[in-house]
């Protein structure tokens, strides 16, 4: 039998090309799903302004919430800050005393930023301030001197020359919302490239400036020549004995310094698992279908073997021998593309948002190891079920199905059939009935799958229902050519469900997808940002306004209301919180006095005003939930992990599962990383139009450099995340569709070019050659418009309950021109692999193409 596997792929080079070609491509779509993966389980972050530091301790950036009972401490789900955690400088004492430890400081950050003719300079993702004693940490080389008095500043080298300043020079900072001019008394080179703007104040400086002065980012660690820091960190650990401090060695201590990292990384693990899963499942599709017709095309074949002889057990492993050895070869030099598609993925999802780009890409051997294993594994998966129809086939009943094979139903097609149509019917009845809000996504998701497979497996009897169907029209419309077309594709309907499974899949996986994420990002925005109100969105980019701006604009012409705008997560300890385990509860700080006008919330109890001081607005559904109302006391857990007591002054309707809890602007930005509220929403006056009301509040802000005036669609919410996954998912989407279009384009090519003596037989009887392709692109035609209308119901029974929970209604979001372009692409792609082979195919002699063996 392996002489028999190599000797057919010798002569059947072009089926065995197309298989090639899929787990090519497969295998490189999963390893750079695995790099990426691996990138999020890893999470180096590289030390950039602490790299001095041989450890370093700072705050754990996740908290762990309590799955059920509050009081088990082992029954917790981690999940990620929204603010940074600050720890207690006093700890620098202790950590001194650990032996093996040669000094210990402490690294506090703010925001700080230079300016130059009012336009903010920054290099990198922020601008920061520290104190100069933490320069130690990274280490700067200095030219000129340290900032030893108030008033003074270092710069690093790359604002500086941006800045265009020098040692000696006087600029502008902004620091907490506040300019000040400063003098240039030193110019500090970093060890590296780094990704922040620094700034170093003396000491005196860096206590006025901090708005969370008296707390600490971080303490680095410089240890005694000849310690073992492994041993240090654990002689750390056991001395400080909080769970809420972690001792960080090597590139693990670049988190202290970019704590956002941490929150990344609960993204790409999840992203990267749920695309790998797509690419393996329909890899497993891809090559299953291009195997499964090059073993039809072949069933006279195996016929003929096993009239002489050969068992089904032999068959079999001829079968599986043929695809072991096209799927050895395509594996491993599938991953030679895995080492480019990765990172640039990466850079991709990095650019997005998902994940700091300071996270440094890790793609180590298991990538390319696992890669190939699933690509193999999925090649004898499809080749087992390739093979087990005729191998079982009697040598008689093979041969009169070789001409025209009719049989496609049998137990285990039928026993899977039914599986996955329960399981989506289960799924669609979980989504609508017990799902809520955004987390609806995660039982559409895999229903699509569960849809897509059950049609699959069923699809040669579909497609000979949907021909009969359409055979009427299309006789009507082309004659000869589409009479000859339809009795081609109704006769051979179990080989054209080979061609029509993989355009179903490709337009089911790519409408559900696309859909869902327009869907998803309609509804965050409509529940999370409409109830706010302004005509003028003002926003920081330098680090957040001052207090007394909110004050000074209610005075400016044109203005009805103006309130400080900040979001942040948390969630709720007491009353304990269920329901907010794997996410937390998104949280908006207004102003009181604003709070009616700004956020157009009509509450069902108590008064927006009263959200002054320890207060709290909770949805009506928080309120039910937790058994609280007007006057209660609620424990909030806010972003930077502090527990707040708050009264709860007033309850007000909001969707379910987009709710939003609100709190006093002032006292959600002092629990803020910056400290300050990053923008400010402004209403204009009974008429007063929207430029007129820009103008003044600019003219009121002229001191303030950094200020962007913009609109209402620049209001930052909790819907921003599910933006910046939106385009990620489009992306990744798009590859696994696009590979699965190329399974499309080597189905239709294998098919198409196996023709070649049926199409020489036409011509010979008198057909022309153009007769011939009009009969072809009738028969394209039908395979794209079955293909599309089995994806379409594939996508809308995922797509309808999920509409109707998130929009309340069961119409999707999302532009026509969507649903255009994926039909384009399936058509376009199955008119060119269809016409383009079977002219190949004419272009010998008629009477030599009618005696050539297929």
């Amino acid at each position: 039998m392996t002489y028999l596997a190599w000797r057919t792929l010798r002569y059947r080079k072009l089926a065995f090309i197309a298989t090639f070609v899929a787990v090519f491509f497969g295998v490189a779509l999963i390893v750079a799903c695995g790099g990426l993966m691996e990138t999020g389980i890893r999470l180096a972050v590289p030390p950039q302004r602490l790299a001095a530091a041989d450890v370093v301790v700072s705050g754990k950036q996740t908290y762990g919430v309590p799955k059920k009972d509050p009081q088990d401490t082992k029954d917790i789900k981690s999940v990620p800050l929204a603010e940074r955690y600050w720890i207690d400088p006093g700890l620098v004492g202790k950590i001194q005393e650990v032996p093996g430890v040669e000094r210990a400081v402490a690294e506090a950050s703010f925001a700080a930023t230079v300016v130059r003719d009012g336009a903010p300079v920054i290099v990198g993702t922020q601008s920061l301030g520290h104190g100069w004693d933490s320069a130690q940490l990274g280490p700067y080389r200095l030219d000129g001197q340290p900032p030893t008095q108030s008033g003074q500043v270092v710069l690093d080298r790359a604002v500086a020359r941006l800045a265009g300043a020098k040692v000696g020079d006087r600029v502008d900072v902004v620091a907490g919302g506040v300019t000040s001019s400063f003098q240039v008394s030193g110019i500090a080179t970093p060890p590296g490239e780094a990704d922040q703007t620094a700034l170093f104040f003396s000491g005196d400086d860096e206590r006025r400036l901090n708005p969370h002065t008296g707390s600490a980012d971080a303490i680095g660690v410089v240890a005694k020549p000849g310690t073992d820091l492994d041993a240090l960190r654990g002689r750390i650990e056991r001395t400080l004995a909080d769970r809420k401090l972690v001792v960080l060695t090597g590139d693990d201590r670049g988190t202290a310094e970019f704590p956002e990292a941490v929150g990344g990384q609960a993204q790409l693990i999840p992203l990267s698992g749920v695309f790998a899963g797509m690419t393996v499942f329909v890899a497993i599709f891809v090559v299953a279908s291009t195997l499964g017709l090059s073993v039809q095309q072949r069933q006279k074949e195996i016929a003929l073997l096993r009239s002489i002889g050969a068992t089904p057990r032999q068959i079999r492993k001829m079968v599986r021998r043929e695809a072991l050895v096209v799927a050895v070869g395509a594996a491993i030099l599938g991953v030679v593309p895995g080492v480019v598609l990765g990172p640039l993925l990466y850079h991709i999802v990095a650019e997005a948002g998902v994940i700091s780009p300071v996270v440094e890409f890790h793609q180590g051997f298991l990538p390319y190891l696992i890669g190939p294993v699933v690509g193999i594994f999925a090649a004898l998966m499809a080749a087992n079920v390739a093979g087990r129809r005729p191998a079982k086939t009697r040598p008689t009943a093979g041969i009169a199905e070789a001409a025209l094979q009719r049989k496609w139903v049998s137990w285990p097609r039928v026993v899977f059939a039914i599986l996955f149509f329960g399981g989506g019917f289960a799924l669609l009845l979980v989504t609508a009935i017990a799902m809520r809000g955004a987390v609806a996504s995660a039982t559409a998701g895999p229903a699509v799958m569960c849809w897509a497979i059950a049609i699959a497996l069923i699809s040669p009897g579909l497609t000979r229902l949907l021909a009969a169907i359409l055979s009427v029209p299309a006789r009507a419309f082309f004659g000869l050519a589409g009479y000859l077309g339809t009795i081609n594709v109704r006769v051979r309907a179990v080989r054209v469900a080979s061609a029509v499974t993989p355009i179903m899949l490709a337009v089911g996986l790519a409408l559900a997808n696309f859909y869902l994420q327009t869907t998803q990002n309609e509804a965050a925005e409509r529940y999370y940002s409409d109830n706010l109100r302004a005509d003028v969105v003002l926003s920081s980019t330098t680090g957040g306004f001052p207090a007394d701006t909110v004050e000074t604009l209610r005075s400016a012409p044109g203005v009805q209301a103006v309130s400080a705008y900040v979001t942040s997560a948390g969630w709720i300890n007491k009353p304990y919180d269920g329901s907010h385990v794997e996410s937390p509860w998104p949280l908006q700080g207004v102003n009181g006095a604003s709070a009616a006008d700004i956020t157009g919330v009509r509450t069902t109890a108590g008064n927006l005003a009263d959200l002054t001081g320890a207060t709290v607005a909770l949805p009506e559904v928080a309120g039910k939930n937790l058994s609280v109302g007007v006057g209660d006391q609620i424990t909030l857990r806010l972003g930077d992990r502090s527990a707040v007591d708050l009264r709860v002054v007033a309850l007000y309707p909001a969707k379910e599962g987009f709710e939003t809890i609100m709190l006093p602007a002032e006292l959600l930005a002092a629990h803020s990383t910056t400290g300050l509220a990053r923008q400010i929403l402004v209403t204009a006056a009974p008429g007063t139009d929207r430029d007129a009301l820009a103008a003044s509040v600019r003219q009121k802000l002229a001191g303030q450099p950094g200020t962007l005036i913009e609109d209402h669609d620049a209001i930052t919410t909790f819907a921003e995340r599910t933006k910046t996954l939106a385009w990620v998912n489009y992306l990744l989407v798009a590859l696994v569709a696009g590979y699965t279009m190329i399974s499309v384009a080597n189905t239709l090519i294998v098919a198409t070019a196996g023709r070649r003596r049926e199409l020489g037989m036409q011509r010979l009887i008198g057909a022309t050659r153009q007769q011939a392709l009009q009969m072809l692109g009738v028969e394209a035609g039908m395979i794209t418009i079955i293909g599309v209308i089995l994806g379409t119901i594939a996508s809308v029974v995922t797509l309808l309950p999920f509409s109707a929970v998130v929009l309340g209604r069961p119409v999707p979001s999302g532009s026509i021109f969507i649903y255009i372009a994926v039909v384009a692409g399936a058509a376009g792609l199955t008119f060119a692999a269809t016409l383009l082979p079977g002219r190949r195919a004419m272009l010998s002699r008629p009477a030599e193409a009618a005696v050539a063996v297929d």
